[in-house]
């Protein structure tokens, strides 16, 4: 059945039509209805709660949002996402009409890497979908948003690295497509002992039409694992976007995640990893740059469940123009985790007096023997470095942004893969006017 794309606003009657689209189990379908019925039952974030005190959502109107009708899916890599530079041993394309494998490297076929649509996953592997898709990592239970995403999640990605494979090159999932209402879900796991970097890249199709992107990334990191997993927002000037992204850190696993931001109007995250079992680790990168009235609203949660568990967090973001930023970081210590090492970090560099940067870090520790820190700075250009810098023949804008280039740094000397910190390296420092978003908002 096809969904009925002039029907107004999200129906029950939609969520069918999704399912029937996707030809979907009966268990994922009902799946779907309780995460509507948890939606309808949510009521709509206001500036009372406290998440949202900071973000103003008056542009949002939710009776006109309507599910995307599911077009074919695309066929090649949007020129944002820079599949060759990152090598990939697996391209992903997500659009409404599904995922499919663009590329897969014959280092993964042996490995056994399995990159499936949701959908089609939910079908033929029901073993890597049916307990982990919206029911401990991004759950309904937690949001307006996040249960919309379940319930009415179009164009999903699977990707499973089994256990004990090791793959050198990263796996890259790049979402796309022109639909004013995208709500894509990746799903992506390791099994015991493997190690693998997952890139998921958030881009837009040629159009200057504005959309809204509300998207769920749930991560699993079985036992012994090594998972580093990199987001980048590159959507064009007029997308507004949502982010759910949580981790789930088992025995012994090790966890690096990297949150770039440089494009949209608007963009709020939730970003969490949670370890689960003791010894597992984190490391949490973030690094944004904004210009004119872009806003972004990051939520971190390092969730420390068992003992012996460590988290390390760095967010650094330097805005321009008239932007804003909000970041928000807990770190929370459930009483049996003894033991626990968590250290927190928010950098903010202003480039213009019409910018703000707003961060709040918080700690919840109910456990006694823990070593839990945090600290937060925000600055401006030092006029000193600047002048030196400009005595030495660099022009002010060389000068401006050889010194941006040093800030992000700190962030970057902490992605393990070097072909992805590339990468990152020329997003976060190409010219303002190559950067999706950085100008006309």
């Amino acid at each position: 059945m096809a969904i009925d794309a002039r029907a107004p606003g999200l129906t029950r009657r939609a969520v069918d039509e999704v399912a029937d689209a996707g030809q979907e189990p009966d268990w994922l379908r009902a799946h779907r209805r309780a995460a509507w019925d948890v939606y309808e039952a949510t009521p709509n974030p206001e500036r009372t709660d406290e998440e949202w005190r900071r973000t103003d959502l008056r542009w949002l109107r939710w009776e006109s949002l309507t599910p995307a009708s599911p077009l074919d899916s695309l066929d090649r890599v949007p020129s944002t996402a820079p599949a060759a530079a990152l090598s990939p041993s697996v391209t992903m394309l997500i659009s409404a009409g599904g995922a499919r494998v663009i590329d897969i490297s014959p280092e993964a076929r042996a490995a056994g890497v399995v990159a499936l649509d949701l959908a089609e996953a939910a079908r033929t592997q029901p073993a890597l979908v049916r307990e982990r898709l919206s029911t401990t990592a991004v759950t309904p239970e937690q949001g307006k948003f996040q249960a919309l995403n379940a319930a009415l999640w179009q164009g999903g990605a699977l990707v499973h690295v089994p256990r004990g494979a090791v793959l050198a090159q990263p796996i890259l999932v790049v979402t796309c497509d022109d639909a004013a209402l995208r709500q894509p879900h990746l799903l992506a796991s390791l099994g015991a002992g493997a190690q693998a970097a997952i890139v998921e890249w958030w881009a837009d199709a040629e159009t200057d039409a504005p959309a809204l992107v509300n998207g769920a990334t749930e991560l699993f990191a079985d036992s012994g694992s090594h998972l580093t997993y990199t987001h980048v927002q590159g959507l064009s000037s007029g997308t507004r976007s949502i982010l759910s992204q949580r981790a789930l850190v088992r025995r012994d696993a090790t966890f690096t995640s990297t949150n770039v931001t440089v494009g949209g109007r608007f963009h709020k995250a939730r970003v969490e990893a949670s370890l689960t079992e003791p010894g597992a680790s984190a490391v949490m990168n973030g690094a944004f740059r904004l210009g004119s009235r872009q806003f972004v609203d990051h939520h971190t949660t390092q969730g420390h469940l068992a003992t012996d568990g460590t988290s390390d967090l760095l967010f650094a973001g330097v805005l321009d123009g008239r932007a804003r930023s909000v970041y928000a970081g807990t770190i929370v210590v459930d009483p049996k985790a003894q033991r626990t090492n968590a250290y927190q970090n928010n950098r903010n560099l202003l480039l213009n007096s019409g910018t703000r940067a707003d961060s709040i870090p918080r700690l919840e520790i109910m456990a006694d023997d823990v070593r839990c820190t945090h600290g937060a700075t925000t600055s401006t250009l030092e006029p000193s470095h600047l002048y030196y810098l400009c005595s030495r023949g660099l022009s002010e804008s060389q000068a401006r942004e050889l010194i941006v280039e040093g800030y992000f740094e700190a962030v970057l000397d902490r992605v393990p893969h070097e072909g992805v910190r590339d990468v990152l390296r020329g997003v976060l420092t190409a010219p303002a006017s190559t950067r999706d978003g950085a100008t006309g908002i």
